[in-house]
């Protein structure tokens, strides 16, 4: 695609002029540089797992690399460590995801004794979970929006509350996705913030969702702790480490949108060596003063844009 257009590391003088892949080629091809030591696997989608994207990653170091990097400077940037109560099942359960293998990486970089996962791929132990809730010192809770919210539920239900120690944090991750367990009810962020609040009794400067895809090598994320760290006021906005940009592009025209409005968010991930720097995504974001807010995902003309790209892509 790059010899096509002309653009290749020859004549190519800003990153902004990388052409995109599309994420759904993912879905079609192998896009990687030599033998995948590692191979990650979206989710789920519409169309079947045998539609599932596959991220085939020649080195595992450099993802590692920047995961740490970013959960350190998102997550931790006040702490050495503490212990980390995951709600996403482990990396030997579900060896495909990508979300596991930073959460497990989280573990073993950050998480203090004490710490534990309480889901397994089939199921979630949310009596044990809450058990280890009773901790008299800080804690990370990691875990998907939809497994938060469910435990949400349960508390409400139970009557359970908690009263954590400050200092406590929580990251979110893939929106209010369903699972074998069934979908989970939608809460605005606002509400969802509210209810973190009112049943674990950390403050949203305390609550961190973060933004990934098993296409990329790194992560986003909310950069209210980050921010609260170095005492700046921020909007809440998702946040990139330094080496990775982002663009929002028309979905018709597939060229950078006026400030302001919204557009596809293609990512320009340095991480993504061995694979594809530059992917386009189906996510609708808009930038802000701080980062970037997504909006939701690609729907009639926008979906038909990500289409084109992909023809375009395949030749």
């Amino acid at each position: 695609m790059c010899e096509r257009r002309g653009q290749t590391p020859a004549t190519v003088r800003d990153w902004q002029a990388i052409p995109p892949v599309p994420a759904v080629a993912f879905k079609h091809m192998e896009l990687r540089c030599g033998p995948a030591e590692r191979t990650f696997v979206s989710s789920g989608t519409t169309q079947g797992p045998q539609q599932r994207s596959q991220h085939m990653l020649p080195d595992l170091r450099l993802y590692h690399a920047a995961a740490t990097a970013g959960l350190k400077e998102f997550l931790f940037p006040d702490v050495p460590s503490m212990p980390i109560l995951s709600l996403v099942p482990a990396v030997a359960d579900t060896p495909t995801s990508s979300l596991a293998q930073m959460v497990a990486w989280a573990t073993e970089t950050f998480g203090a004794a004490g710490s534990a996962t309480f889901a397994t791929a089939e199921r979630f132990d949310f009596t044990a979970f809450r058990d280890a809730l009773s901790s008299r010192e800080p804690v990370c809770i990691m875990t998907t929006t939809g497994a938060l919210v469910r435990f949400l539920d349960r508390c409400r239900d139970a009557g359970w509350c908690f009263r954590l120690p400050h200092g406590s944090r929580l990251m979110d991750t893939g929106g209010a996705k369903g699972t074998s367990q069934g979908a989970p009810r939608m809460l605005s962020r606002n509400g969802l913030l509210q209810a973190v609040w009112n049943t674990f009794a950390i403050p949203g400067y305390f609550v961190v969702n973060e933004y990934g895809m098993s296409e990329l090598s790194s992560q986003y994320y909310d950069n209210v702790i980050r921010d609260r760290y170095h005492g700046r006021g921020t909007h809440r906005a998702k946040a990139t480490p330094h080496w990775l940009r982002t663009r929002l592009l028309d979905p018709a025209t597939l060229h950078d949108v006026r400030p302001g409005e919204p557009g596809l968010l293609c990512h320009v991930d340095l991480a993504n060596a061995g694979t594809a720097l530059a992917v386009l995504t189906e996510d609708i974001g808009r930038a802000v003063r701080d980062g970037f807010d997504i909006l939701g995902r690609a729907a009639g003309a926008e979906a038909r844009g990500c289409s084109l790209a992909l023809a375009d892509f395949e030749g």
